[in-house]
């Protein structure tokens, strides 16, 4: 079900989901996360899409799960059930029949880099910085799937020195480690992923 805070057009051959929440520097809400998975759901039932591009509004692609939804977790067992979620939306994302583009521009953390590394390719500005910082804020972990995901990507020493320490890759890291496809200036990100999305 569309919400104002998920927008999903196409242009042509290309799908964008734009996700639009910047005042909350596009935190996640589960009806975020749900129409998130609707999206991927609506590029594989049209044969005309081939590209798609996830993005953020604002100065951040997704800070991660907005933390207010928390708040009513009351054992381990709500902990669980919440990685088993993402998983479900994190491992949709994967599916999708089309090449996906993460453009990241600001902080990609949590749910949000999550997302990011479960696109086919990363297009980024010189601004965007990638983690999962759970060790300086809920102290929650992740799914062995999307530890794996990480290790994939970038190695297992890597892995654990950010899952430990909480800190975020800036962009030459990151792309220096081969998490990122392309570095462009904030001002020509978008024209660099729709390059990308249109030469696919």
């Amino acid at each position: 079900m569309p919400i104002p805070e998920v927008q999903f057009t196409s242009e042509g051959p290309i799908a964008f989901l734009t996700f639009n929440r910047p005042d909350a520097r596009n935190a996640m809400t589960w009806p975020m996360y749900d129409a998130l998975a609707d999206a991927c759901d609506q590029v594989d039932a049209d044969g005309r899409i081939r590209a798609f591009v996830l993005r953020g509004a604002g100065d951040a692609f997704v800070a991660g799960t907005d933390i207010s939804q928390f708040t009513s977790f009351a054992t381990s067992d709500d902990g669980i059930a919440y990685e088993r979620r993402m998983e479900q939306v994190i491992e949709r994302l994967e599916r999708v029949a089309v090449p996906t583009i993460a453009q990241v521009h600001g902080v990609a953390a949590g749910g949000g880099c999550l997302i990011a590394l479960a696109c086919d390719l990363r297009v980024c500005s010189h601004a965007a910085r990638f983690g999962v910082p759970i060790a300086r804020t809920l102290g929650n972990c992740l799914s062995a799937a999307n530890c794996a995901r990480l290790v994939d990507l970038i190695g297992p020493a890597r892995t654990k020195e950010l899952l430990f320490t909480g800190r975020l890759l800036e962009a030459d890291e990151a792309a220096s480690l081969g998490l990122v496809t392309r570095v462009a200036e904030p001002q020509a990100l978008d024209a660099a992923a729709r390059e990308l999305a249109q030469t696919i």
